[in-house]
């Protein structure tokens, strides 16, 4: 229950805030409503701290600002006490200056931007998972201090123990995330609005939500496990909704039902209130690594409205990589690629906790891999641009004069992961009905996947036969007791590499099904071929094995990497005829499987280039960011024919009150003995 000590009043000081220190510390930001309007300012007291308030303004002439009172007060496990600043009627699009006083005087000073009432383009950051791998973490918080976004999404699990103690080791470390800056000759530290989610680790207490960061999703006033679901408004951009995944739990059922009742009546009312709509939960619906169960019940709950109400990006967590997928649309139990416009879903986690196997990809999976990361969104009027950044210190820091001069600009170096055919960025434009349909392109530094054109296996025993589309995927063997020798032939399309002038990266990435500890051989293929109409008779037997470029022993599952720029292939193939490649056994008796383009994620060739000719890039110039967002498709869901009026409550209640169960808390499991796949 929030305990109130005073109004949420807003009352002129006309005082010059005092400069020595309050005694108050933790400051943090969240959104839970409108975010061109209010915002929520939470902290905690360092030993005494009383009555204290929050002075804020819209200039840093602090004799201007105006007073704003704790609106209630949380304990934590507890150890936290929290108190919490609502700020309402703020104007949009601008930036808020304020510091946190008490009877010692006003603490350091803070400013964040309020969200804006128009269709101004913005960058927001998406991730979870920061229970564990600390220094990660800190890598990632100061990250994000240097791509200065206009809010962050955090997908949940901000502890492991979910402690008071770790709790203030996530709060000290938060403090990464603030941005230094001077301004009018006064230091200030930007703050991020935060809109958390609720994950497994928080299982303990279903109240979490709203004791550390003074959500309140319903605005009724209490902290409650209703806390954890709702809609922030960004913009008429964006409208986020964040979920509750672990409602799937026994003893939840009716904030379940209230949940996905609240979801569907606002996706049907408000959703199109936004021109792009993302979601948040903790749980993914297919998890991809193998040691985590799918979890249809939260497919049976959101596939089908987020498709029907063209949810356009989902942001899972949980299992600790990262992955893109296809825009999918539900098919029975699961989904299906489609043209057309669909639901895109990235993720899972990693923003700390140790990565997992990147080891169980779907027939929609565009890629993914083990790496700590978060995603980077690019929001604009015409699209959505979607990367992943992983954590180093390789990244330049953005100023306050960089960001306000272009929004959507984006630091130099970021260590960008490049997915499989897309390359560093996913970009996402809207069909006429508002779903995501992918637009593929290149980036500006040349990294890139060449998309493969064909790929298929042959057999010896089965001379004559094409196994093209086979369910098994493609298979390699010296002497499979079925087919006899296997061979896997794979061939990319090298139109991408047209205007290319040197080749500096040559990766070959294929998804191992069934690994094998014998040595396999990639060879150049000597005969030219086709997927539609290749047998092992067709493309000469045994002598279509050319050159050898490489050996490698696929002893893990996942993601198998092999360096094929020393083979000389690629030149190979561009001074003649791109007659592709061969994978065959060199020793050993095992043979191994890998996907197909048809049956899961395709073999990738990864390459990096000098290249002119590509459209799109990676990283905005300054001031610039106008063009560079691929254009929208227009129809009936431009703004213009949007609802105008957004809900000043984001959600309808009418649940019974059940007691929580508490879960018993889940560590790391990092499979050792599958290790971990590529992209590390």
């Amino acid at each position: 229950m929030r305990r109130y000590i005073g109004p949420a009043l807003t009352i002129s000081t006309l005082l010059l805030a005092v400069d020595v220190s309050a005694a108050t510390k933790h400051y943090r930001l969240a959104w839970d409503g409108d975010a061109s309007s209010s915002a929520v300012i939470g902290f905690s007291p360092d030993v005494n701290s009383s009555n204290p308030y929050v002075s804020y303004g819209y200039s840093t002439n602090e004799s201007s600002w105006n007073s704003a009172f704790v609106s209630n007060s949380e304990t934590f496990d507890s150890g936290i006490t929290s108190h919490f600043v609502r700020l309402q009627n703020l104007n949009a699009d601008s930036p808020v200056y304020f510091r946190v006083c008490d009877q010692n005087g006003c603490g350091e000073r803070f400013w964040f931007r309020t969200a804006p009432a128009e269709n101004a383009p913005f960058v927001v950051i998406a991730g979870g998972d920061t229970r564990t791998g600390h220094t990660t973490r800190r890598q990632g918080n100061t990250l994000l201090a240097k791509i200065r976004p206009l809010a962050v999404m955090h997908g949940g699990d901000f502890t492991n123990a979910n402690s008071a103690s770790e709790m203030r080791e996530f709060l000290d470390d938060w403090e990464l995330t603030y941005s230094s800056d001077t301004i009018d000759g006064y230091s200030y530290k930007r703050i991020y609005p935060l809109i958390p989610t609720h994950g497994n680790h928080e299982d303990d207490n279903y109240s979490t939500l709203c004791e550390v960061f003074g959500v309140d999703f319903n605005g009724d006033g209490d902290c409650s496990p209703s806390d954890t679901y709702g809609a922030v408004q960004v913009s008429p951009l964006l409208r986020i909704y964040t979920l509750n995944s672990q409602f799937q739990n026994s003893g939840w059922s009716s904030y379940a039902s209230a949940m996905n009742n609240w979801l569907s009546s606002d996706l049907s009312s408000y959703g199109s209130a936004a021109s792009w709509r993302l979601a948040q939960y903790h749980k993914p619906m297919f998890p991809h690594y193998s040691g985590k169960s799918d979890n249809p019940t939260l497919f049976n709950w959101w596939a089908q409205p987020f498709y029907d109400y063209a949810m356009n990006l989902v942001v899972e967590s949980d299992t600790h990589l990262t992955k893109m997928t296809e825009a999918v649309i539900p098919s029975g139990n699961n989904f299906s690629t489609t043209n057309n416009g669909g639901t895109v879903y990235v993720g899972e986690g990693s923003w700390g906790a140790p990565a997992r196997s990147a080891n169980d990809a779907k027939t929609w999976t565009i890629d993914m891999a083990s790496i700590q990361q978060f995603k980077v969104i690019q929001v604009s009027e015409s699209g959505l641009v979607v990367r992943t950044a992983q954590f180093d210190n390789t990244a330049e820091t953005l100023t306050r004069e960089a960001r306000a001069a272009d929004p959507l600009i984006l630091p130099d170096n970021v260590n960008w992961w490049s997915a499989n055919r897309l390359g560093e960025s996913m970009n996402l434009i809207a069909n006429n009905a508002g779903r995501s349909v992918i637009q593929e392109s290149s980036d500006s530094n040349g990294s890139f996947s060449l998309p493969i054109s064909d790929d298929v296996f042959i057999s010896s025993r089965y001379a004559s036969s094409n196994f093209n589309h086979d369910p098994e995927g493609l298979l390699a063997d010296g002497s499979d007791h079925t087919y006899g020798t296997l061979y896997t032939l794979i061939k990319f399309d090298l139109g991408s590499l047209s205007g290319c002038s040197s080749i500096s990266s040559a990766t070959l990435q294929l998804n191992v099904t069934n690994r094998s500890g014998s040595t396999f051989g990639i060879y150049q293929a000597a005969n030219n071929w086709s997927e539609e109409n290749a047998t092992w008779n067709s493309v000469g037997g045994s002598s279509v094995r050319g050159n050898l470029a490489e050996s490698f022993v696929p002893f893990y599952k996942g993601l198998e990497s092999i360096d094929l720029l020393s083979s000389g292939l690629l030149n190979s193939w561009l001074s003649g005829m791109n007659t592709g490649l061969v994978i065959a056994a060199r020793s050993g008796i095992n043979g191994v499987d890998f996907t197909s383009k048809e049956s899961g994620m395709s073999p990738a060739l990864k390459v990096e280039a000098t290249c002119n000719n590509f459209a799109l890039k990676a990283k905005p110039a300054a001031s610039t960011y106008q063009g560079l967002i691929p254009q929208r498709v227009t129809g009936d869901m431009r703004p213009d024919k949007l609802l105008p009026t957004l809900p000043g409550i984001s959600q309808l209640r009418g649940h019974q009150v059940e007691v929580p169960i508490k879960l018993i808390e889940e560590s790391a499991k990092l499979d050792q003995s599958q290790g971990i796949a590529a992209h590390l």
